[in-house]
């Protein structure tokens, strides 16, 4: 447990400094209409989604959100100020801490995946995977 702790808070500090932002770049999946963390968490909350109590902090992250998928994995989503939406696919870090860190089974989400997502926070905005773009 040592490593995990002692990775968990590197991490977390080269983060305050304003580093990994190739990690969120890199699963960018949107934009949503400006919203406060208890309206996202309002709409997905019914699809099982959760809070993520163990996940890092970014810059003007407002909230991050995780959805189990047993029996190993979970979805996790962060939402920024100005509407930004990240998410990706990766080893349930309440089970799995060291896989977790190591980036076992990281992916980003796929289009369909993404659209999702989408259309549970913008309902009256609904779109096919195929209209999906990777980058902003």
């Amino acid at each position: 447990m040592k490593r995990f702790r002692l990775i968990r808070w590197t991490r977390q500090l080269r983060i305050w400094l304003g580093g990994r932002k190739e990690m969120e770049h890199k699963h960018y999946l949107f934009h949503i209409k400006e919203a406060t963390s208890q309206q996202i968490a309002g709409r997905l909350w019914p699809h099982g989604w959760g809070y993520n109590a163990l996940s890092h902090t970014y810059r003007k992250q407002i909230i991050t959100l995780r959805k189990p998928a047993p029996p190993r994995h979970q979805y996790h989503l962060r939402f920024y100020k100005g509407g930004a939406v990240s998410g990706h696919f990766e080893v349930d870090h309440g089970a799995f801490p060291l896989e977790h860190l190591d980036g076992v089974d990281l992916r980003s989400l796929s289009p369909a995946e993404t659209v999702e997502i989408w259309n549970i926070l913008e309902p009256d905005l609904q779109i096919e995977a195929t209209r999906i773009e990777r980058r902003p």
